[in-house]
């Protein structure tokens, strides 16, 4: 069943049918000039207030998008932004959530997801800065999840963290994987190359079955290159991966036990 099934939502044809890559983004900056929630600098985004947000922050929510127009429009918000202080806009206090639409994505599927992203959890962490140790994600080898990788998805779903770097919460009323990670940033490059990871990640969990048999060497090599194909920073690491997934690929063994 897919996930619109399953929670039995009435959302938008076009997500539950969709055959691309579509995401929404969530964009915390602070000092901003006063401004009204609900005023918008884009049509793609909708400006909210924020109280962890200091110096007029505010949480810029973007629609549901295809990879390309959430790129654009991306864009087109940092350049139409203005700022108190610019070197200020983007303190620790802020992140840029990513959320992917899974309405159309099989159970079987999700599992994917989530079983290739906790294998290479640590890579994705590479990508973003001070995040790791921040309360509000959480990385899974640091929770009692991994515990649960063996129960069915839907168990999963329900019994899942909010504040886990991948966030599964959101399946059961919006349909998305929540991805934590990636700092305040107003970078274009940056938030790309996040996006363009995620939507490696989402194409790849639909492609491959991860089993106890499928689980060698060769396989985790392969799927690894192709989820960060556009992060040459990260590439660079190949000769370590075997130690750097030790204990995380433990965790994933065992979900098949």
């Amino acid at each position: 069943m897919k996930i619109w099934e399953v929670f039995d939502m009435a959302a938008d044809e076009m997500y539950k049918n969709s055959p691309v890559f579509i995401a929404g983004v969530e964009c915390e900056i602070e000092s901003r000039p006063r401004m009204k929630a609900g005023k918008s600098l884009s049509p793609y985004f909708a400006c909210v207030e924020d109280g962890s947000l200091r110096n007029n922050g505010r949480e810029f929510i973007s629609l549901p998008l295809d990879k390309e127009t959430l790129l654009t429009s991306f864009d087109h918000l940092q350049a139409d932004l203005t700022f108190d202080n610019a070197q200020e806009a983007f303190s620790p206090r802020t992140s840029t959530h990513v959320h992917i639409n899974c309405l159309n994505m099989e159970l079987e599927e999700i599992k994917n997801l989530l079983l290739l992203y906790a294998l290479f959890e640590d890579f994705f962490f590479m990508m973003t800065e001070n995040r790791r140790d921040n309360i509000h994600c959480v990385p899974l080898t640091e929770t009692y999840l991994p515990e649960k990788y063996s129960r069915p998805i839907d168990y999963l779903i329900g019994n899942w963290h909010k504040y886990t770097a991948l966030n599964l919460l959101p399946l059961r009323t919006q349909g998305t994987v929540e991805f934590r990670h990636l700092h305040g940033t107003g970078n274009s490059q940056t938030f790309k190359k996040w996006v363009d990871t995620l939507s490696n990640l989402w194409e790849l969990s639909r492609k491959v079955t991860l089993t106890d048999k499928t689980l060698v060497d060769e396989a985790i090599i392969t799927w690894w290159k192709f989820i960060f194909k556009d992060s040459p920073e990260i590439l660079q690491y190949q000769a370590v991966v075997p130690s750097v997934i030790k204990n995380s690929l433990l965790d994933v063994k065992l979900a098949f036990i």
